[in-house]
C-alpha cells in the first residue's frame, strides 16, 4: 500500500558517469555512479529475463544507516505517492552498504500482483513510463536519499532488448513468444511452493544469512521443466538453494503459440529467503 509521510528535505545526488551496459549469461544489467570521491554511490538495474519488474540495488554511504526489511518508502518522481517497501541490506564491495529489491515496478513499488494472470507475451518495461522517472528515492528513518536519474525511458529501452536476446540464448523462440496465446500456467504451485518455503539451506540458516535467489526454468511442450537455474541475487555464499529439486515435480500447462499449438517456454522469479518475520 502507498503512504505518505512528511519527507524532510532530501538528499539528492547527481550522476557522475553515464550508464554502463554490463549484460552477461543470465542477466541484463545497466549500472551508474553518483557522486564522487568519498560519496560515490552505485545504482544497479537488473533484469534476468523479460518482465514488467526489475531488480534494484543502491550502494553507498547515505544508506549506512538503513536498516535490514526497515519500513522503506520507494518513489520516483516528485509528487508520486510513495510506495511502502521492506528492502534487503547487505554489503556491496566497494560502496558499503546497499539496499536491494528483487522486484520492482515504477507502477505498483514491490505490491505483488498475483491475482494477475501472466501475460501470454512477453511483457516489456513501460518506457513512456520511465521516461516520467527523475530519481530513485528512498526514505527511511525520516531521511530521503535520491540518486537523480532523470528520465530512465531510453535505458529501459536497452533493457527490453538485452532480455529479448537472453530468450534466445536459453534455446526458447523470444519471437514465437511475441505472438504467443497462452502463457505456461503452473498447475501445481502451491504445493511446490511450500515444499521450497519448508527447505531453508541449512548451512545458511545456521550462519544467520539471508537473501534473494532469482530461479528459470524452461518448460517443455509437454508442460514438465526441462531445466532448472539459480542466481543469487545477494552475496551470501552459504545460500545455496535446494530449489530445483523441489521444481522437478512442478507440472504446467504448456505455453501456446499462435496457431494454439504447445511450445517450448520459460518461467522466472525470485525466491527470497528471510528468517524470522
Amino acid at each position: 500500500m502507498p503512504l505518505s509521510p512528511a519527507f524532510a528535505k532530501p538528499v539528492e545526488i547527481a550522476p557522475s558517469t553515464p550508464w554502463n551496459a554490463d549484460y552477461g549469461e543470465g542477466r541484463c544489467r545497466l549500472a551508474r555512479i553518483f557522486g564522487e570521491g568519498e560519496n560515490r554511490h552505485l545504482l544497479f538495474i537488473d533484469q534476468y529475463g523479460p518482465g514488467k519488474t526489475f531488480g534494484l540495488t543502491v550502494a553507498g554511504p547515505a544508506y549506512d544507516r538503513f536498516g535490514h526489511r526497515q519500513r522503506t518508502a520507494l518513489r520516483f518522481y516528485e509528487g508520486q505517492r510513495p510506495f511502502r517497501t521492506a528492502p534487503y541490506t547487505g554489503e556491496v564491495e566497494g560502496f558499503g552498504t546497499g539496499v536491494i529489491y528483487s522486484n520492482v515496478s515504477l507502477e505498483h513499488g514491490t505490491e505483488d500482483k498475483e491475482d494477475e494472470e501472466a501475460p501470454a507475451s512477453l511483457p516489456p518495461l513501460d518506457t513512456g513510463l520511465a521516461d516520467q522517472t527523475r530519481f530513485i528515492g528512498l526514505l527511511q528513518r525520516a531521511s530521503e536519499v535520491r540518486l537523480m536519474t532523470g528520465p530512465l525511458g531510453k535505458a529501459f529501452a536497452e533493457l527490453n532488448k538485452c532480455t529479448q536476446g537472453l530468450v534466445d540464448s536459453w534455446g526458447v523462440d523470444a519471437a514465437a513468444h511475441l505472438t504467443a496465446t497462452r502463457a505456461a500456467r503452473w498447475t501445481n504451485q502451491d504445493a511446490v511452493v511450500r515444499r521450497i518455503q519448508a527447505n531453508y539451506p541449512r548451512s545458511a540458516l545456521g550462519a544467520g544469512q539471508q537473501g534473494i535467489v532469482r530461479m528459470r526454468v524452461i518448460i517443455d511442450e509437454a508442460g514438465a521443466v526441462e531445466r532448472c537455474t539459480l542466481l543469487n541475487v545477494t552475496e551470501a555464499d552459504k545460500l545455496q538453494s535446494p530449489a530445483c529439486e523441489s521444481m522437478r515435480e512442478a507440472r504446467f500447462e504448456p505455453a501456446l503459440d499462435a496457431s494454439g499449438q504447445p511450445m517450448r517456454s520459460f518461467m522466472s522469479t525470485s525466491i527470497a529467503y528471510q528468517i524470522g518475520n
